[in-house]
């Protein structure tokens, strides 16, 4: 579904965005923020990276509201994120109510890297506008921010707020809050299925797009051994129930025993859950981005993409990346290409895993 609004977006969407631009004023107005948008439609571990804006805001401005424009997959990080409403906009009732809140906004700040519809929305519901140069779609905003790949995710975000003057710095990403009821269920699953030994986390699956960021199955069940065998440690896989069958294909390669928590725990429970976690371990997906927040320590593995961008933002977290293929990922244009895993994924050894595992 999200390729196929890809490139209705990515034709429709330069048509619409001409005809808004012509109703475009040149003149920035200086505004005093009381109500401020978001606009994150996907991905989950960009939307954790995200909510340093929500906390960068608060503390500049306490009493200003600031709402979060998102779709159903990733609320439950914003409802943690301390976002003051949540609109979606993935039925055709709720873009509807929209209409009614045109120019309602005092500062827009738009975090799709290249998506058009996004940046309609944000011309018509804000009346300052932040998002990203050099495309097609920055004729909408009021002020762009380069999509810069030298430096971390997180700062290309927050270079949007130092342009309305919010120089915020951070060297850790905002924890995912949850309730005393979701605390109570995970400590409970963890008190009936684990022993007191260290809890060592995996995420061997991927969400979305380009599969080739899939470190291989069989090196995920030799790690897994290895790690039971040798660190008096228990090993747990924590993925999406579209992963599965992946899942249990490498529990079923496996020597050692194993936990999954697929279908026994839901997103909000699964933040709360890698928070008691060890080490968690990653290909380069949205639970990777959830560890770090949780302060659990991170490692990341990487091929498709640059850590530079997108590491496990934190002190204590470690990113692999070995390979010599330039990225088959621009996120900024919307590139995702799927191919050579061999030659992205496969320079990563057991040995190169276990060794960063065994040291921190």
């Amino acid at each position: 579904m999200r390729a196929f609004l890809r490139n209705i977006d990515k034709y429709c969407g330069k048509i619409k965005v001409f005809a808004f631009s012509l109703f475009k004023t040149s003149k920035k107005k200086k505004l005093k923020f009381n109500r401020i948008l978001i606009i994150k439609f996907w991905a989950i571990g960009d939307s954790v990276i995200s909510l340093s804006l929500i906390k960068a805001l608060k503390e500049k401005y306490p009493n200003c509201k600031v709402d979060v424009l998102t779709t159903k997959s990733v609320e439950d990080v914003y409802k943690c994120g301390n976002a003051d409403n949540i609109i979606r906009i993935d039925s055709f009732f709720n873009i509807c109510k929209l209409v009614f809140l045109f120019n309602k906004y005092d500062l827009t700040l738009d975090c799709e890297p290249y998506f058009n519809t996004s940046a309609l929305f944000s011309f018509y519901l804000g009346k300052r506008r932040i998002g990203f140069s050099d495309q097609y779609r920055s004729r909408l905003y009021t002020d762009v921010v380069k999509f810069r790949k030298d430096q971390h995710m997180i700062q290309n975000y927050l270079d949007m707020l130092r342009l309305v003057g919010i120089d915020y710095q951070t060297d850790s990403l905002v924890k995912l809050n949850v309730c005393d009821g979701v605390r109570c269920k995970v400590d409970n699953y963890i008190k009936e299925n684990f022993s007191d030994k260290k809890i060592i986390g995996f995420c061997a699956g991927i969400s979305g797009s380009v599969k080739s960021r899939m470190w291989f199955e069989n090196r995920f069940a030799e790690l897994a051994d290895r790690i039971v065998q040798n660190l008096d440690a228990q090993v747990v896989f924590v993925d999406s129930l579209s992963n599965q069958g992946t899942v249990e294909y490498i529990r079923n390669m496996m020597n050692e025993n194993s936990i999954s928590t697929i279908g026994k725990l839901n997103l909000k429970e699964v933040f709360y859950f890698i928070s008691k976690c060890s080490v968690f371990v990653s290909n380069d997906t949205g639970l990777m981005h959830i560890a770090a927040a949780q302060g659990c320590k991170t490692v990341g593995l990487f091929g498709p993409n640059t850590p530079v961008l997108w590491a496990p933002y934190g002190k204590n977290n470690v990113s692999i990346y070995k390979t010599k293929l330039a990225p088959s990922i621009q996120n900024d244009k919307g590139v995702f290409e799927d191919r050579n895993r061999e030659e992205y994924m496969g320079v990563i050894s057991v040995d190169d895993v276990f060794k960063i595992i065994n040291t921190i």
